[in-house]
Protein backbone atom coordinates (compact mmCIF):
# COMPACT_ATOMS: atom_id res chain seq x y z
CA UNK A 1 0.00 0.00 0.00
CA UNK A 2 1.28 2.98 -0.92
CA UNK A 3 0.46 6.76 0.43
CA UNK A 4 1.02 10.06 -0.42
CA UNK A 5 0.21 13.28 1.77
CA UNK A 6 0.37 16.26 0.24
CA UNK A 7 0.14 19.95 2.49
CA UNK A 8 -2.60 22.19 1.06
CA UNK A 9 -2.01 26.01 1.98
CA UNK A 10 -5.99 26.51 3.01
CA UNK A 11 -6.75 28.22 5.98
CA UNK A 12 -6.61 25.63 8.20
CA UNK A 13 -3.50 23.95 6.40
CA UNK A 14 -5.00 20.17 6.93
CA UNK A 15 -3.55 17.85 4.69
CA UNK A 16 -5.21 15.52 1.83
CA UNK A 17 -3.95 12.07 2.32
CA UNK A 18 -4.39 9.54 -1.01
CA UNK A 19 -3.86 5.79 -0.82
CA UNK A 20 -4.15 3.83 -4.53
CA UNK A 21 -3.34 0.11 -4.66
CA UNK A 22 -0.58 -1.35 -7.07
CA UNK A 23 -2.85 -1.59 -10.37
CA UNK A 24 -3.53 1.65 -9.73
CA UNK A 25 -0.50 3.82 -9.44
CA UNK A 26 -1.08 5.66 -12.81
CA UNK A 27 -4.08 7.00 -12.66
CA UNK A 28 -3.25 8.05 -9.14
CA UNK A 29 -0.53 9.85 -10.45
CA UNK A 30 -2.38 11.23 -13.06
CA UNK A 31 -5.25 12.25 -11.07
CA UNK A 32 -2.34 13.90 -8.65
CA UNK A 33 -0.38 15.79 -11.25
CA UNK A 34 -4.05 17.66 -12.29
CA UNK A 35 -5.19 18.41 -9.06
CA UNK A 36 -2.25 19.15 -6.73
CA UNK A 37 0.12 20.00 -9.48
CA UNK A 38 1.14 22.92 -6.74
CA UNK A 39 1.27 21.28 -3.85
CA UNK A 40 4.11 20.21 -1.73
CA UNK A 41 4.05 16.95 -1.04
CA UNK A 42 6.06 13.91 1.01
CA UNK A 43 5.83 10.22 0.79
CA UNK A 44 5.39 7.75 3.32
CA UNK A 45 5.60 4.09 2.75
CA UNK A 46 4.47 1.37 4.92
CA UNK A 47 7.63 -0.58 5.88
CA UNK A 48 7.58 -3.99 4.27
CA UNK A 49 10.56 -5.61 2.54
CA UNK A 50 9.43 -6.73 -1.16
CA UNK A 51 11.73 -5.01 -3.63
CA UNK A 52 8.71 -4.19 -5.90
CA UNK A 53 7.36 -1.75 -2.67
CA UNK A 54 10.54 -0.19 -2.67
CA UNK A 55 10.66 0.52 -6.29
CA UNK A 56 7.42 2.28 -5.48
CA UNK A 57 8.78 4.20 -2.84
CA UNK A 58 11.89 5.60 -4.99
CA UNK A 59 9.11 6.25 -7.90
CA UNK A 60 7.10 8.60 -5.13
CA UNK A 61 9.65 10.44 -3.88
CA UNK A 62 11.12 11.17 -7.47
CA UNK A 63 7.59 12.62 -8.22
CA UNK A 64 6.96 14.80 -5.56
CA UNK A 65 11.01 16.23 -5.91
CA UNK A 66 9.70 17.25 -9.42
CA UNK A 67 6.66 18.37 -8.43
CA UNK A 68 8.00 20.54 -5.91
CA UNK A 69 10.31 22.22 -8.18
CA UNK A 70 7.40 22.99 -10.48
CA UNK A 71 5.79 24.61 -7.51
CA UNK A 72 8.87 26.47 -6.97
CA UNK A 73 9.83 27.52 -10.57
CA UNK A 74 6.71 27.90 -12.69
CA UNK A 75 3.44 28.25 -10.36
CA UNK A 76 2.25 29.24 -13.69
CA UNK A 77 1.80 25.25 -14.99
CA UNK A 78 -1.25 24.57 -16.79
CA UNK A 79 -3.25 21.43 -16.66
CA UNK A 80 -2.04 19.86 -20.34
CA UNK A 81 1.56 20.41 -19.47
CA UNK A 82 0.84 18.51 -15.87
CA UNK A 83 -0.12 15.56 -18.24
CA UNK A 84 2.67 15.76 -20.78
CA UNK A 85 5.11 15.04 -17.92
CA UNK A 86 2.50 12.48 -16.22
CA UNK A 87 2.48 10.94 -19.94
CA UNK A 88 6.07 10.72 -19.72
CA UNK A 89 6.48 9.01 -16.02
CA UNK A 90 4.24 7.08 -17.29
CA UNK A 91 6.32 5.73 -20.09
CA UNK A 92 8.96 5.59 -17.87
CA UNK A 93 7.25 3.59 -15.77
CA UNK A 94 6.31 1.41 -18.96
CA UNK A 95 9.44 0.75 -19.85
CA UNK A 96 10.86 0.18 -16.52
CA UNK A 97 8.62 -2.60 -15.00
CA UNK A 98 7.88 -3.89 -18.61
CA UNK A 99 8.35 -7.32 -17.66
CA UNK A 100 6.86 -7.69 -14.53
CA UNK A 101 3.80 -5.66 -15.44
CA UNK A 102 3.14 -7.82 -18.34
CA UNK A 103 3.71 -11.22 -15.77
CA UNK A 104 0.98 -9.67 -13.63
CA UNK A 105 -1.34 -8.85 -16.69
CA UNK A 106 -1.03 -12.62 -17.77
CA UNK A 107 -1.90 -13.79 -14.24
CA UNK A 108 -5.11 -11.62 -14.45
CA UNK A 109 -6.30 -12.18 -17.95
CA UNK A 110 -9.59 -13.95 -17.33
CA UNK A 111 -9.41 -18.10 -18.54
CA UNK A 112 -11.02 -19.00 -22.02
CA UNK A 113 -14.35 -20.30 -22.21
CA UNK A 114 -12.67 -23.35 -24.19
CA UNK A 115 -15.13 -24.87 -26.45
CA UNK A 116 -18.21 -22.74 -25.52
CA UNK A 117 -16.60 -19.56 -26.19
CA UNK A 118 -18.48 -19.66 -29.61
CA UNK A 119 -21.62 -20.16 -28.20
CA UNK A 120 -21.56 -17.18 -25.37
CA UNK A 121 -19.80 -14.58 -27.54
CA UNK A 122 -23.13 -13.71 -29.15
CA UNK A 123 -24.85 -12.86 -25.98
CA UNK A 124 -22.11 -10.77 -24.35
CA UNK A 125 -23.95 -7.50 -26.17
CA UNK A 126 -26.91 -8.80 -24.89
CA UNK A 127 -26.01 -8.62 -21.69
CA UNK A 128 -24.06 -5.36 -21.62
CA UNK A 129 -27.30 -3.99 -23.38
CA UNK A 130 -29.43 -5.55 -19.97
CA UNK A 131 -26.45 -4.08 -17.84
CA UNK A 132 -27.13 -0.16 -19.06
CA UNK A 133 -30.48 -0.85 -18.32
CA UNK A 134 -30.04 -1.88 -14.82
CA UNK A 135 -27.67 0.83 -14.42
CA UNK A 136 -30.46 3.64 -15.65
CA UNK A 137 -32.86 3.04 -12.86
CA UNK A 138 -35.96 3.44 -14.19
CA UNK A 139 -37.75 1.55 -11.02
CA UNK A 140 -36.15 1.82 -7.51
CA UNK A 141 -33.59 -1.13 -6.67
CA UNK A 142 -33.14 -2.03 -10.42
CA UNK A 143 -29.70 -0.39 -10.18
CA UNK A 144 -28.74 -2.35 -7.29
CA UNK A 145 -28.94 -5.54 -9.82
CA UNK A 146 -26.62 -3.63 -12.20
CA UNK A 147 -24.04 -2.52 -9.95
CA UNK A 148 -20.85 -4.45 -9.66
CA UNK A 149 -18.91 -5.65 -6.72
CA UNK A 150 -21.90 -6.67 -5.13
CA UNK A 151 -22.10 -10.01 -3.19
CA UNK A 152 -24.72 -13.08 -4.79
CA UNK A 153 -26.64 -12.73 -1.61
CA UNK A 154 -26.90 -8.96 -2.59
CA UNK A 155 -28.32 -9.10 -5.22
CA UNK A 156 -30.67 -11.80 -4.31
CA UNK A 157 -32.34 -9.51 -1.39
CA UNK A 158 -32.43 -6.87 -3.62
CA UNK A 159 -34.33 -9.17 -6.21
CA UNK A 160 -36.72 -10.75 -3.65
CA UNK A 161 -37.39 -6.95 -2.73
CA UNK A 162 -38.27 -5.93 -5.75
CA UNK A 163 -40.90 -9.08 -6.65
CA UNK A 164 -42.29 -8.34 -3.39
CA UNK A 165 -42.88 -4.97 -4.17
CA UNK A 166 -44.36 -5.84 -7.98
CA UNK A 167 -46.58 -8.17 -6.46
CA UNK A 168 -48.43 -5.83 -4.20
CA UNK A 169 -48.25 -2.86 -6.37
CA UNK A 170 -49.67 -5.59 -9.37
CA UNK A 171 -52.21 -6.80 -7.06
CA UNK A 172 -53.99 -3.29 -5.37
CA UNK A 173 -53.79 -2.45 -9.31
CA UNK A 174 -56.29 -4.74 -10.30
CA UNK A 175 -58.29 -4.11 -7.08
CA UNK A 176 -58.93 -0.50 -8.30
CA UNK A 177 -59.20 -1.47 -11.72
CA UNK A 178 -61.94 -3.99 -10.47
CA UNK A 179 -63.44 -0.86 -8.53
CA UNK A 180 -63.57 0.97 -11.72
CA UNK A 181 -65.47 -1.23 -13.21
CA UNK A 182 -67.38 -2.70 -10.82
CA UNK A 183 -68.02 -0.14 -8.08
CA UNK A 184 -67.54 3.24 -9.80
CA UNK A 185 -71.15 3.90 -9.22
CA UNK A 186 -73.20 4.65 -6.34
CA UNK A 187 -77.07 5.78 -5.91
CA UNK A 188 -77.70 8.39 -3.74
CA UNK A 189 -80.29 9.86 -1.91
CA UNK A 190 -81.39 13.40 -3.35
CA UNK A 191 -83.57 15.46 -0.90
CA UNK A 192 -84.22 19.09 -2.36
CA UNK A 193 -87.66 18.16 -3.35
CA UNK A 194 -88.90 21.82 -4.24
CA UNK A 195 -87.75 21.97 -7.26
CA UNK A 196 -88.09 18.61 -9.09
CA UNK A 197 -90.26 18.13 -11.83
CA UNK A 198 -91.87 14.67 -11.18
CA UNK A 199 -93.39 12.17 -14.26
CA UNK A 200 -96.92 10.59 -13.72
CA UNK A 201 -97.53 7.40 -14.08
CA UNK A 202 -98.29 5.92 -17.49
CA UNK A 203 -102.13 4.16 -18.48
CA UNK A 204 -102.00 1.53 -21.52
CA UNK A 205 -105.54 0.61 -22.18
CA UNK A 206 -106.53 -2.67 -23.94
CA UNK A 207 -110.25 -2.72 -25.60
CA UNK A 208 -111.71 -6.16 -25.78
CA UNK A 209 -113.48 -5.06 -28.91
CA UNK A 210 -110.78 -5.27 -31.60
CA UNK A 211 -111.48 -6.68 -34.56
CA UNK A 212 -113.75 -3.60 -36.74
CA UNK A 213 -116.94 -5.49 -38.56
CA UNK A 214 -117.16 -3.35 -41.23
CA UNK A 215 -113.65 -4.08 -42.16
CA UNK A 216 -113.76 -8.02 -42.18
CA UNK A 217 -116.94 -7.82 -44.17
CA UNK A 218 -115.00 -5.89 -46.59
CA UNK A 219 -112.16 -8.38 -46.09
CA UNK A 220 -114.64 -11.25 -46.71
CA UNK A 221 -116.55 -9.81 -49.78
CA UNK A 222 -113.19 -8.93 -51.69
CA UNK A 223 -111.76 -12.70 -50.71
CA UNK A 224 -115.23 -14.72 -51.75
CA UNK A 225 -116.74 -15.01 -48.34
CA UNK A 226 -120.27 -13.59 -48.51
CA UNK A 227 -122.36 -16.07 -45.94
CA UNK A 228 -123.06 -13.91 -42.65
CA UNK A 229 -122.34 -17.67 -41.08
CA UNK A 230 -119.10 -17.85 -42.49
CA UNK A 231 -118.18 -14.39 -41.46
CA UNK A 232 -119.30 -14.28 -37.76
CA UNK A 233 -117.54 -17.96 -37.77
CA UNK A 234 -114.18 -15.88 -38.96
CA UNK A 235 -115.40 -12.98 -36.73
CA UNK A 236 -114.96 -14.95 -33.60
CA UNK A 237 -111.82 -16.72 -34.33
CA UNK A 238 -110.03 -13.51 -35.36
CA UNK A 239 -111.34 -11.60 -32.25
CA UNK A 240 -110.50 -13.87 -30.12
CA UNK A 241 -106.90 -14.36 -31.33
CA UNK A 242 -106.55 -11.04 -31.21
CA UNK A 243 -107.35 -10.92 -27.64
CA UNK A 244 -105.56 -13.87 -26.23
CA UNK A 245 -102.10 -13.78 -24.25
CA UNK A 246 -100.36 -16.17 -22.05
CA UNK A 247 -102.86 -16.58 -19.47
CA UNK A 248 -106.16 -17.45 -22.05
CA UNK A 249 -104.64 -19.10 -25.49
CA UNK A 250 -107.02 -21.97 -24.44
CA UNK A 251 -110.00 -19.48 -25.17
CA UNK A 252 -108.87 -19.07 -29.08
CA UNK A 253 -112.16 -19.90 -30.68
CA UNK A 254 -111.95 -23.02 -33.54
CA UNK A 255 -113.58 -25.67 -34.59
CA UNK A 256 -113.98 -27.45 -38.04
CA UNK A 257 -115.59 -24.31 -39.79
CA UNK A 258 -112.96 -22.28 -38.96
CA UNK A 259 -110.07 -24.60 -40.06
CA UNK A 260 -112.07 -24.62 -43.44
CA UNK A 261 -112.13 -20.82 -43.56
CA UNK A 262 -108.17 -20.51 -42.79
CA UNK A 263 -107.48 -22.82 -44.92
CA UNK A 264 -109.39 -21.66 -47.84
CA UNK A 265 -108.08 -17.22 -47.06
CA UNK A 266 -104.17 -19.30 -46.45
CA UNK A 267 -103.93 -17.06 -43.64
CA UNK A 268 -100.34 -18.12 -42.85
CA UNK A 269 -99.18 -17.86 -38.74
CA UNK A 270 -96.66 -15.13 -39.58
CA UNK A 271 -100.01 -13.12 -41.08
CA UNK A 272 -101.69 -13.05 -38.22
CA UNK A 273 -100.67 -9.97 -36.23
CA UNK A 274 -100.84 -8.19 -39.56
CA UNK A 275 -104.24 -9.12 -40.45
CA UNK A 276 -105.68 -8.28 -37.38
CA UNK A 277 -104.07 -4.78 -37.71
CA UNK A 278 -105.76 -4.12 -40.81
CA UNK A 279 -109.00 -5.25 -39.24
CA UNK A 280 -108.74 -2.85 -36.14
CA UNK A 281 -108.99 1.05 -36.24
CA UNK A 282 -106.75 3.13 -34.99
CA UNK A 283 -109.05 4.91 -32.05
CA UNK A 284 -106.42 7.41 -31.64
CA UNK A 285 -106.74 8.93 -35.19
CA UNK A 286 -110.09 9.10 -35.63
CA UNK A 287 -111.85 11.99 -37.13
CA UNK A 288 -114.64 12.98 -35.04
CA UNK A 289 -112.32 14.29 -31.63
CA UNK A 290 -115.36 13.59 -29.04
CA UNK A 291 -115.07 9.74 -30.69
CA UNK A 292 -111.55 8.93 -30.61
CA UNK A 293 -109.61 8.00 -28.27
CA UNK A 294 -107.50 11.04 -26.20
CA UNK A 295 -105.92 12.13 -23.31
CA UNK A 296 -106.36 15.51 -21.74
CA UNK A 297 -104.80 17.79 -19.32
CA UNK A 298 -106.63 20.64 -18.38
CA UNK A 299 -106.34 22.76 -22.08
CA UNK A 300 -103.31 20.52 -23.02
CA UNK A 301 -103.18 17.02 -24.94
CA UNK A 302 -100.91 13.98 -24.00
CA UNK A 303 -99.81 11.79 -27.30
CA UNK A 304 -101.24 8.37 -27.89
CA UNK A 305 -100.35 6.27 -29.91
CA UNK A 306 -101.66 2.73 -31.12
CA UNK A 307 -98.85 0.30 -29.36
CA UNK A 308 -98.18 -3.71 -30.14
CA UNK A 309 -97.84 -5.26 -26.49
CA UNK A 310 -97.94 -9.30 -24.75
CA UNK A 311 -101.72 -8.44 -25.14
CA UNK A 312 -102.18 -7.54 -28.55
CA UNK A 313 -103.42 -4.10 -29.65
CA UNK A 314 -103.10 -1.83 -26.86
CA UNK A 315 -103.03 2.24 -26.44
CA UNK A 316 -100.78 4.40 -24.68
CA UNK A 317 -100.55 7.75 -23.08
CA UNK A 318 -98.34 9.76 -21.10
CA UNK A 319 -95.21 7.64 -22.06
CA UNK A 320 -91.31 8.71 -23.26
CA UNK A 321 -91.14 5.38 -25.41
CA UNK A 322 -94.97 4.52 -26.82
CA UNK A 323 -93.44 5.94 -30.08
CA UNK A 324 -91.08 3.59 -30.45
CA UNK A 325 -93.94 0.27 -30.32
CA UNK A 326 -96.11 1.47 -32.11
CA UNK A 327 -97.89 -1.15 -34.26
CA UNK A 328 -97.61 0.66 -37.42
CA UNK A 329 -93.71 0.57 -36.70
CA UNK A 330 -93.58 -3.07 -35.48
CA UNK A 331 -95.51 -5.05 -38.02
CA UNK A 332 -95.22 -2.63 -41.21
CA UNK A 333 -91.69 -0.79 -40.04
CA UNK A 334 -92.97 2.43 -40.82
CA UNK A 335 -94.24 4.94 -38.39
CA UNK A 336 -97.59 7.15 -38.97
CA UNK A 337 -97.06 10.52 -40.18
CA UNK A 338 -98.00 12.91 -37.33
CA UNK A 339 -101.80 13.46 -36.48
CA UNK A 340 -103.18 17.02 -37.84
CA UNK A 341 -105.14 16.88 -34.72
CA UNK A 342 -102.15 17.73 -32.54
CA UNK A 343 -100.98 20.31 -34.91
CA UNK A 344 -103.65 23.27 -33.58
CA UNK A 345 -103.16 22.13 -29.65
CA UNK A 346 -100.84 22.33 -27.11
CA UNK A 347 -99.09 18.90 -26.94
CA UNK A 348 -96.81 17.18 -24.38
CA UNK A 349 -95.05 13.24 -24.15
CA UNK A 350 -95.46 13.48 -21.08
CA UNK A 351 -97.07 15.19 -18.07
CA UNK A 352 -94.57 16.40 -15.02
CA UNK A 353 -95.70 18.18 -11.83
CA UNK A 354 -93.55 19.52 -9.05
CA UNK A 355 -94.62 20.88 -5.24
CA UNK A 356 -96.19 24.46 -6.55
CA UNK A 357 -98.33 22.92 -9.09
CA UNK A 358 -100.63 21.34 -6.54
CA UNK A 359 -103.00 18.86 -7.77
CA UNK A 360 -102.55 17.08 -11.20
CA UNK A 361 -104.36 15.11 -13.39
CA UNK A 362 -105.20 13.62 -16.90
CA UNK A 363 -107.89 11.67 -18.16
CA UNK A 364 -107.83 8.96 -20.99
CA UNK A 365 -110.85 8.22 -22.75
CA UNK A 366 -112.94 7.39 -25.60
CA UNK A 367 -113.11 3.63 -25.21
CA UNK A 368 -116.33 1.04 -25.42
CA UNK A 369 -116.34 -1.31 -22.86
CA UNK A 370 -115.07 -3.79 -21.92
CA UNK A 371 -111.49 -3.12 -21.52
CA UNK A 372 -108.28 -3.98 -19.38
CA UNK A 373 -106.34 -1.29 -17.97
CA UNK A 374 -102.60 -1.25 -16.96
CA UNK A 375 -100.30 1.30 -15.34
CA UNK A 376 -96.80 1.45 -15.15
CA UNK A 377 -93.63 3.78 -15.45
CA UNK A 378 -93.35 6.22 -18.45
CA UNK A 379 -89.90 4.60 -19.15
CA UNK A 380 -91.91 1.17 -19.48
CA UNK A 381 -94.22 -0.67 -21.09
CA UNK A 382 -96.68 -3.19 -19.66
CA UNK A 383 -96.18 -6.58 -18.00
CA UNK A 384 -98.64 -8.86 -18.91
CA UNK A 385 -97.87 -10.63 -15.60
CA UNK A 386 -99.81 -8.06 -13.92
CA UNK A 387 -102.72 -8.32 -15.89
CA UNK A 388 -104.86 -6.62 -14.47
CA UNK A 389 -109.31 -7.63 -14.97
CA UNK A 390 -111.68 -5.82 -17.76
CA UNK A 391 -113.96 -3.84 -16.38
CA UNK A 392 -117.11 -1.91 -18.03
CA UNK A 393 -117.03 1.65 -15.95
CA UNK A 394 -113.96 4.32 -16.09
CA UNK A 395 -111.51 4.00 -12.89
CA UNK A 396 -109.50 6.67 -11.18
CA UNK A 397 -105.74 6.04 -9.83
CA UNK A 398 -104.69 8.32 -7.15
CA UNK A 399 -100.95 7.54 -7.80
CA UNK A 400 -97.64 8.45 -6.03
CA UNK A 401 -94.44 8.46 -7.87
CA UNK A 402 -90.91 7.65 -7.15
CA UNK A 403 -88.01 8.41 -9.96
CA UNK A 404 -84.54 7.41 -10.28
CA UNK A 405 -82.94 9.87 -12.52
CA UNK A 406 -79.35 10.58 -13.22
CA UNK A 407 -76.71 13.55 -14.86
CA UNK A 408 -75.38 13.84 -18.19
CA UNK A 409 -71.61 12.91 -16.84
CA UNK A 410 -73.44 9.89 -14.92
CA UNK A 411 -73.53 8.96 -18.93
CA UNK A 412 -70.52 9.99 -20.60
CA UNK A 413 -68.16 8.36 -18.43
CA UNK A 414 -69.28 5.14 -17.77
CA UNK A 415 -69.84 2.02 -20.04
CA UNK A 416 -72.75 -0.39 -19.07
CA UNK A 417 -70.92 -2.90 -17.73
CA UNK A 418 -69.88 0.20 -14.92
CA UNK A 419 -73.22 1.59 -14.49
CA UNK A 420 -75.14 -1.82 -14.33
CA UNK A 421 -77.92 -0.42 -15.95
CA UNK A 422 -79.02 0.84 -19.70
CA UNK A 423 -80.33 3.60 -21.10
CA UNK A 424 -83.28 3.90 -23.59
CA UNK A 425 -81.35 3.84 -26.85
CA UNK A 426 -78.21 1.09 -25.81
CA UNK A 427 -80.28 -1.76 -26.69
CA UNK A 428 -78.78 -5.38 -27.20
CA UNK A 429 -82.34 -7.07 -27.77
CA UNK A 430 -83.30 -8.94 -31.07
CA UNK A 431 -87.06 -8.13 -31.60
CA UNK A 432 -87.13 -4.24 -30.38
CA UNK A 433 -84.87 -1.62 -31.11
CA UNK A 434 -85.03 0.16 -27.70
CA UNK A 435 -84.06 -0.99 -24.24
CA UNK A 436 -85.90 -1.68 -21.02
CA UNK A 437 -86.36 -4.04 -18.13
CA UNK A 438 -90.12 -4.78 -19.54
CA UNK A 439 -89.00 -5.36 -23.30
CA UNK A 440 -85.75 -7.37 -22.52
CA UNK A 441 -88.57 -9.98 -19.65
CA UNK A 442 -90.16 -9.95 -22.98
CA UNK A 443 -87.47 -11.15 -25.31
CA UNK A 444 -87.12 -13.96 -22.44
CA UNK A 445 -90.64 -15.31 -23.04
CA UNK A 446 -89.80 -15.24 -26.53
CA UNK A 447 -86.84 -17.32 -26.03
CA UNK A 448 -88.61 -19.44 -23.13
CA UNK A 449 -91.76 -20.42 -25.98
CA UNK A 450 -89.54 -20.94 -28.82
CA UNK A 451 -87.40 -23.47 -26.74
CA UNK A 452 -90.78 -24.81 -25.25
CA UNK A 453 -93.37 -25.01 -28.45
CA UNK A 454 -90.96 -24.46 -31.12
CA UNK A 455 -92.26 -20.94 -32.00
CA UNK A 456 -93.40 -17.90 -30.70
CA UNK A 457 -96.78 -16.12 -30.35
CA UNK A 458 -98.49 -14.03 -33.21
CA UNK A 459 -98.15 -10.36 -30.98
CA UNK A 460 -94.38 -10.54 -30.85
CA UNK A 461 -92.51 -8.37 -34.04
CA UNK A 462 -90.67 -10.73 -35.76
CA UNK A 463 -88.01 -8.99 -38.18
CA UNK A 464 -86.04 -10.72 -40.96
CA UNK A 465 -83.13 -11.50 -40.74
CA UNK A 466 -80.59 -14.34 -38.31
CA UNK A 467 -83.06 -13.69 -35.75
CA UNK A 468 -86.45 -14.56 -36.94
CA UNK A 469 -88.45 -17.29 -35.37
CA UNK A 470 -91.31 -19.63 -36.57
CA UNK A 471 -94.50 -18.50 -35.54
CA UNK A 472 -96.88 -20.93 -33.77
CA UNK A 473 -100.20 -21.90 -35.30
CA UNK A 474 -103.41 -21.28 -33.61
CA UNK A 475 -103.30 -24.58 -32.97
CA UNK A 476 -100.01 -24.83 -31.08
CA UNK A 477 -101.05 -21.78 -28.62
CA UNK A 478 -103.87 -23.98 -27.90
CA UNK A 479 -101.87 -27.16 -26.97
CA UNK A 480 -98.47 -26.24 -26.02
CA UNK A 481 -98.65 -23.01 -23.90
CA UNK A 482 -101.65 -23.66 -21.10
CA UNK A 483 -99.47 -26.16 -19.05
CA UNK A 484 -96.74 -23.64 -19.02
CA UNK A 485 -98.47 -20.48 -18.42
CA UNK A 486 -96.86 -19.55 -15.10
CA UNK A 487 -93.25 -20.29 -15.91
CA UNK A 488 -93.94 -17.81 -19.15
CA UNK A 489 -95.56 -15.06 -17.16
CA UNK A 490 -93.51 -15.32 -13.91
CA UNK A 491 -90.59 -17.61 -14.81
CA UNK A 492 -91.59 -19.91 -12.47
CA UNK A 493 -92.90 -23.51 -12.45
CA UNK A 494 -94.84 -23.10 -8.99
CA UNK A 495 -95.37 -21.16 -6.22
CA UNK A 496 -92.53 -23.16 -4.21
CA UNK A 497 -90.04 -23.01 -7.43
CA UNK A 498 -87.79 -20.26 -5.32
CA UNK A 499 -85.03 -20.31 -8.08
CA UNK A 500 -86.88 -19.87 -11.33
CA UNK A 501 -85.63 -19.67 -14.68
CA UNK A 502 -82.70 -17.26 -15.68
CA UNK A 503 -83.63 -13.94 -17.03
CA UNK A 504 -81.15 -11.63 -16.32
CA UNK A 505 -81.63 -8.08 -17.31
CA UNK A 506 -80.22 -4.93 -16.67
CA UNK A 507 -82.42 -2.07 -14.79
CA UNK A 508 -83.23 1.20 -16.49
CA UNK A 509 -80.63 3.83 -15.60
CA UNK A 510 -83.87 6.11 -15.16
CA UNK A 511 -86.88 5.00 -14.15
CA UNK A 512 -89.72 5.46 -11.08
CA UNK A 513 -91.53 3.59 -8.95
CA UNK A 514 -95.37 4.06 -9.36
CA UNK A 515 -97.36 3.07 -6.51
CA UNK A 516 -101.42 3.62 -6.68
CA UNK A 517 -102.77 5.08 -3.23
CA UNK A 518 -106.17 5.09 -4.01
CA UNK A 519 -107.94 2.91 -6.83
CA UNK A 520 -112.02 3.60 -7.21
CA UNK A 521 -114.66 2.80 -10.27
CA UNK A 522 -116.23 5.87 -11.64
CA UNK A 523 -120.13 4.65 -12.50
CA UNK A 524 -122.40 5.93 -15.47
CA UNK A 525 -118.64 7.48 -16.94
CA UNK A 526 -120.24 6.45 -20.08
CA UNK A 527 -123.38 8.28 -20.02
CA UNK A 528 -122.24 11.13 -18.72
CA UNK A 529 -119.22 11.73 -21.34
CA UNK A 530 -120.29 8.66 -23.93
CA UNK A 531 -117.24 6.63 -23.50
CA UNK A 532 -115.13 5.13 -20.65
CA UNK A 533 -111.28 5.17 -19.80
CA UNK A 534 -109.12 5.83 -16.87
CA UNK A 535 -108.29 9.09 -15.26
CA UNK A 536 -105.08 9.85 -13.11
CA UNK A 537 -104.75 12.06 -9.87
CA UNK A 538 -101.33 13.08 -8.42
CA UNK A 539 -101.97 14.89 -4.68
CA UNK A 540 -99.33 13.80 -3.39
CA UNK A 541 -95.00 14.55 -4.12
CA UNK A 542 -91.85 12.51 -3.27
CA UNK A 543 -89.88 14.14 -0.17
CA UNK A 544 -86.94 12.22 -1.74
CA UNK A 545 -85.50 10.51 -5.14
CA UNK A 546 -82.45 8.15 -6.03
CA UNK A 547 -79.80 9.90 -8.43
CA UNK A 548 -77.07 7.52 -9.68
CA UNK A 549 -73.50 9.16 -9.52
CA UNK A 550 -70.11 8.50 -10.87
CA UNK A 551 -68.16 7.50 -7.37
CA UNK A 552 -65.07 6.51 -9.04
CA UNK A 553 -64.30 8.26 -12.15
CA UNK A 554 -61.25 7.59 -14.74
CA UNK A 555 -59.09 9.96 -12.97
CA UNK A 556 -59.62 8.33 -9.88
CA UNK A 557 -58.22 5.50 -11.03
CA UNK A 558 -55.13 7.00 -12.52
CA UNK A 559 -54.65 8.14 -9.19
CA UNK A 560 -54.87 5.04 -7.30
CA UNK A 561 -52.62 3.19 -10.09
CA UNK A 562 -50.05 5.74 -9.80
CA UNK A 563 -49.73 6.40 -6.02
CA UNK A 564 -49.73 2.61 -5.62
CA UNK A 565 -46.68 2.44 -8.22
CA UNK A 566 -45.22 5.27 -6.70
CA UNK A 567 -45.19 4.04 -3.20
CA UNK A 568 -43.97 0.33 -3.50
CA UNK A 569 -41.70 1.28 -7.05
CA UNK A 570 -40.63 4.31 -7.02
CA UNK A 571 -42.51 4.28 -10.76
CA UNK A 572 -43.52 7.42 -12.66
CA UNK A 573 -45.10 8.40 -16.32
CA UNK A 574 -41.71 9.75 -16.75
CA UNK A 575 -40.23 6.14 -15.94
CA UNK A 576 -42.37 4.19 -18.27
CA UNK A 577 -40.88 6.91 -20.97
CA UNK A 578 -37.58 5.76 -20.06
CA UNK A 579 -38.35 1.99 -20.30
CA UNK A 580 -40.21 2.88 -23.57
CA UNK A 581 -37.23 4.56 -25.14
CA UNK A 582 -34.43 2.15 -23.43
CA UNK A 583 -36.11 -0.59 -25.55
CA UNK A 584 -36.74 1.18 -28.58
CA UNK A 585 -34.79 4.10 -29.84
CA UNK A 586 -31.80 3.59 -27.43
CA UNK A 587 -31.84 0.00 -28.70
CA UNK A 588 -31.82 0.97 -32.17
CA UNK A 589 -28.53 2.89 -31.83
CA UNK A 590 -27.24 0.49 -29.48
CA UNK A 591 -27.22 -2.37 -32.52
CA UNK A 592 -26.18 0.75 -34.77
CA UNK A 593 -22.96 0.63 -32.57
CA UNK A 594 -23.27 3.94 -30.90
CA UNK A 595 -23.06 2.78 -27.38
Amino acid sequence: MLQLICNTPTANMHERKYTIRQHNNAAFMYLLSVSHALQPCKCIFNHNTSLQRARKRNDCNTFCSRNSAVRNGTRKMNISSGRKRFSQYSSHRRYSDSSSRTSQRKSKEPASNGPFEWLIRPFQPIGTFVQLFLEQGAVHGLTHLGRPFLHVSERLLWLALIVIALYFSVALSFVSWDRYQTKGTVVAIEKDHYYWNTSMPSLTICPLKRIYPPLLTKYCNVNGITDEADQSELFLFLESLANSSYFNFGNIYHNEKVDELVEMLQILPENYMKLIYNLTRDLSQLDDPELRVRTQSNLEFLRTYQTLTEYGICYTSNSFISSNLTASLLLEGRSKPLDPFYSTRVVRDVRFGNLFDGDITYSFIGFEPPISIFYHSPYETLNIANFQPLTNEAQEFETFSIELVTDKEFREHTTISQRGCRFIDESNLTHYSIYTKGLCQQECRINLAYKLCGCIPHFYPNPAGPYEKTVCHYKQLIKCFPPYRKLLLEFKQDNNDQKGMSCYCEPNCVSSKVIIENRQVLKQTQKLIGSIGGLVVMKRYPLVRFSRQLLFTFTDLLVSIGGTAGFFLGFSVLGMVEIIYFFTLRLVWYIAGRR
